[in-house]
């Protein structure tokens, strides 16, 4: 009899279609952070302040470095020509804050690029190993992680000099710790799983069981922990500036800026004001996307 015809019978291939709906693991998790409004918002923010910094020249006219006018400084926020007002210099704070959000994010960015590699890549020779090993690298690790962390930062940058590749450098030896910490833990609890043990079961190396079988399963701890860090970045840049170990004092730099404005508290508090809300946003928008995404990757919250 045709199935068609009869009621009763379904077809083979609608079988489960209904039931069991079939999405990709990375569309299941961004539908899940979608959902997330927070997150959402923070994403929305992070992504307007990198296309103003990206496309800064089409936004303004001046040079954030060159153009000094000396005959207007420290105009108030809303003065005709300078939107946000002018610094001690006379240049457009408007200006110097696009363009020093490049700095910013790509320093930030940086750190969180280097250290990452740098520590997920101790995470995993220490977990999957084990041994002596192991027990020599997290040695390390434990040693790095009992300093503070801003003041192993300073103590870097007072012997390397200030320049925003020292920045980097120094925030990203300071920061691996926590990666490393975070992936020997992931590590730890997926090696011994039945598709890690089937692979060696199965012959294959070390290298292919590591980043074939192991490093996919933590990307979603190292995409937030990584995040996370973005954040953590630019904030502990910004404070370097503000201490005077960041980039050249004619760079634009949001921590410059600050460090900068610190002097006319009083007179003009404008000038730390602005570049404080614009590391605000960043820094909150960053966390909001790394909380979006640990619930997005939670594995309890999936159906």
């Amino acid at each position: 009899m045709n199935e068609d015809m009869n009621p009763g019978v379904v077809p083979e291939k609608a079988i489960g279609v209904e039931a069991l709906p079939v999405t990709s693991y990375w569309t299941d998790i961004s539908r899940r952070f979608l959902k997330n409004k927070i997150a959402v918002i923070g994403l929305i923010i992070l992504l307007v302040i990198l296309f103003l910094c990206v496309a800064a020249p089409l936004f303004t006219p001046y040079d954030p470095i060159m153009d000094m006018d000396l005959a207007h400084v420290m105009l108030r926020p809303g003065s005709e020509g300078h939107p946000l007002g002018t610094d001690h210099l006379g240049r457009d704070i408007w200006c110097r804050l696009l363009y020093g959000g490049r700095t910013s994010v790509v320093t930030g960015l940086s750190v969180a690029l280097i250290s990452g590699i740098f520590g997920v890549t101790i995470g995993l020779i220490s977990g999957y190993f084990g041994g002596l090993l192991e027990t020599l690298l997290m040695r390390f690790t434990d040693i790095m992680l009992s300093f503070p962390f801003m003041v192993l930062a300073i103590a870097i940058m007072a012997v390397l000099g200030s320049s925003q590749r020292n920045i980097i450098l120094s925030l990203a030896i300071v920061g691996w710790p926590g990666f490393a910490r975070m992936t020997r833990g992931q590590v730890l609890s997926l090696k011994s799983t039945e598709y890690v043990e089937a692979a060696k079961v199965a012959g294959f190396s070390h290298l292919r069981i590591i980043f074939g079988h192991i490093l996919p399963n933590c990307m979603g701890t190292v995409i937030i922990q990584a995040t996370l860090a973005v954040g953590g970045a630019i904030l502990s840049a910004a404070g370097l500036a503000y201490l005077g170990l960041g980039v050249d004092a004619a760079a634009p730099e949001w921590g410059m800026m600050l460090s900068q404005g610190k002097s006319y508290l009083r007179s003009a508090s404008f000038l730390t004001t602005i570049p404080g809300i614009a590391i605000s946003l960043t820094v909150l928008s960053m966390n909001w996307i790394g909380d979006g995404l640990r619930d997005a990757f939670d594995p309890k919250m999936r159906k």
